[in-house]
């Protein structure tokens, strides 16, 4: 009897580790669609927040770096332009930030968003990747900007994108300016406040071993973050948004979780030179502004902060004009200055 229990009770963790990781195929590894699909959801999406473009504005180009291909979207501003590589949030791609990239394009600013691995039109698994991998993606787009556009090099994101950013800018002090909207220091400690499912610290270790067996399974982004509670400007919840959005995630891999759970920093917030302009919105649901205000006061660096009041998570695509002509303004001051200038 207890043989025949054991031998039920192994066929049942065998078919639920068969049936994830299947289910997790399916989500990560799916093809990106065709372009007429990815288009016609684009254009529907462009009519939504009422922007105009034409082809000629937005250059799109790829860049081989770190055995990844990375789709880039560039808007070139006069060739004398700050030059920005703009990096999307959480299971989101460059384009869904076009009126910000358009509206800084319009006051002088060269633009590179680009769509990390697993992101968009990038390749890579999707939904697989962690915050310094995004890093490496950002630092060789970095490089491609500055051999084509020969300009100092100033790096922003939005959410995940604004922790990407900071990181950037804790590894390379070369970097002219860094814009983040929210920002993170994923010691394992303070920043589980930001997970929809919040943890003690003292199961980190222990969720960083499984994670080290289950890294390359994955979860629908429902768990880590409650996305209906945000929402677009005509709005729709972003929940429903990445699910009608060709180029979006809608899982993320346990190993792309635990690099957001616990992934140090280059070099201490206090040792930072890069100047930084933080980004918060008072209304924010994910990330708490005293949380963020907290490692804004350890900065020693050249900063700034605009705080958008009455506003939620989604300032970066819903309040353009709110948070556009400040970065704008503080990127050409921030792009004159010498290498290593923080006064």
């Amino acid at each position: 009897m207890v043989k025949r229990i054991l031998a039920a009770f192994v066929v049942l963790v065998f078919l639920f580790h068969a049936g994830w990781y299947a289910i997790t195929i399916e989500k990560t590894r799916a093809g990106i669609l065709n372009d007429t699909v990815i288009d016609k959801f684009q254009d529907k999406m462009m009519a939504r927040i009422g922007l105009k473009l034409g082809k000629s504005v937005i250059e799109e180009a790829y860049v081989e770096a770190n055995g990844i291909r990375l789709h880039l979207d560039i808007l070139a501003a006069a060739p004398e332009a700050p030059v920005l590589v703009f990096i999307p949030g959480t299971a989101v791609h460059t384009r869904v930030y076009i009126e910000l990239m358009h509206a800084l394009y319009r006051r002088g600013i060269t633009v590179i968003g680009f769509d990390p691995r697993g992101h968009g039109r990038s390749s890579g698994t999707r939904g697989d990747y962690t915050i310094n991998e995004i890093v490496d993606d950002t630092l060789a787009v970095v490089t491609y900007a500055r051999i084509r556009f020969k300009g100092r090099v100033a790096v922003a994101g939005s959410s995940q994108g604004g922790i990407a950013a900071f990181y950037a800018a804790a590894r390379d002090p070369s970097l002219a300016a860094a814009v983040c909207h929210n920002m993170a220091d994923l010691n394992g400690r303070d920043n589980l406040q930001l997970a929809r499912i919040k943890i003690p610290a003292w199961m980190v270790s222990t969720n960083l071993f499984l994670i080290k067996f289950y890294g390359r399974f994955a979860v629908p982004i429902s768990l880590y973050l409650d996305l209906s509670r945000e929402h677009l400007k005509d709005g729709t919840d972003a929940k429903t948004y990445i699910y009608e959005d060709p180029l979006c995630n809608t899982w993320v891999t346990l190993r792309a979780l635990g690099s957001l759970m616990k992934t140090g920093l280059a070099r201490p917030v206090e040792e930072i030179t890069v100047p930084i302009m933080l980004i918060h919105s008072d209304g924010d649901h994910i990330f708490p502004q005293k949380y963020v205000e907290g490692i804004y006061q350890r900065l020693n660096c050249s900063k700034a902060y605009l705080l958008v009041e009455g506003r939620e998570h989604l300032v970066m695509t819903n309040h353009v004009d709110e948070v556009a002509p400040s970065i704008a303004n503080w990127l050409k001051i921030m792009t004159r200055r010498p290498v290593g200038d923080s006064n």
